[in-house]
């Protein structure tokens, strides 16, 4: 944890010229799967928001796909297009036959990969066999990582997010904390409804989560010692 936590304090000293002048942004998926079915098309969709908060378009991004064993096959990148909305785009992948698959997502904001995802590894399923159902506690990581909460948020909890993707931490650190369920509720549907926190220019956007999307983060930093904080 305190490794973690000192990684970050130095990513935020290298790149904090950088960020001053607009040099990273925030990838949050929003349609993330519990599992993949080889040889099926799955359309993903997922926004870009600068600082976190402001939604960007005209970019050109791409997600890239990653396999795991089974028929493992070279990497294969599908470039994204414009969505419906400001900001959001669209890329449609044909999974291939392989034990799991791993999804990178470029944003096309920044040469220095400021703005980009790695996902933590996602199940693929043949034709018979069991769709596998990730439990509550699999389910919040997952999404924290698929949210970009990470980019902000510091969480030696799920060290894959910085073992994986660049942490800006400029957003109050959630390692070994405990939040009251209802204040993180409120925070993840209604951000604006409550004070800011801290001297941060940086705000937490209102990402259109689904209500079960929400529960599963909230049972992430929610727990027996709860207490308000952030």
């Amino acid at each position: 944890m305190v490794l973690l936590h000192r990684a970050a304090l130095a990513a935020i000293t290298g790149v904090a010229g950088y960020a001053a002048w607009g040099g990273w942004a925030v990838i949050s998926v929003a349609n993330l799967p519990d599992h993949f079915e080889a040889g099926s098309p799955y359309r993903i969709e997922y926004t870009v928001r600068q600082h976190g908060v402001t939604l960007l378009g005209g970019l050109t991004g791409a997600v890239l796909m990653r396999a795991e064993a089974a028929g493992s096959v070279a990497p294969l990148e599908t470039r994204a297009q414009a969505g419906a909305t400001t900001g959001r785009y669209v890329a449609t992948i044909t999974v291939p036959d392989a034990d799991r698959v791993t999804l990178i997502i470029t944003s096309g904001f920044s040469g220095g990969g400021w703005g980009d995802l790695t996902l933590l590894s996602i199940p693929v399923v043949r034709a018979g066999q069991a769709r596998p159902v990730p439990t509550p506690a699999e389910r919040g990581r997952q999404l924290f990582v698929a949210k970009g909460c990470g980019t902000c948020h510091v969480n030696g909890d799920v060290p894959e997010f910085a073992s994986m993707n660049r942490v800006m931490g400029i957003a109050p650190e959630l390692t070994g904390r405990r939040l009251e369920a209802a204040y993180v509720r409120q925070r993840l549907t209604n951000p604006s409804s409550l004070p800011a926190i801290g001297n941060s220019p940086v705000r937490m956007p209102d990402l259109g989560l689904t209500p079960a999307e929400v529960e599963a983060l909230v049972g992430l930093v929610s727990g027996p010692s709860d207490r308000a904080g952030l």
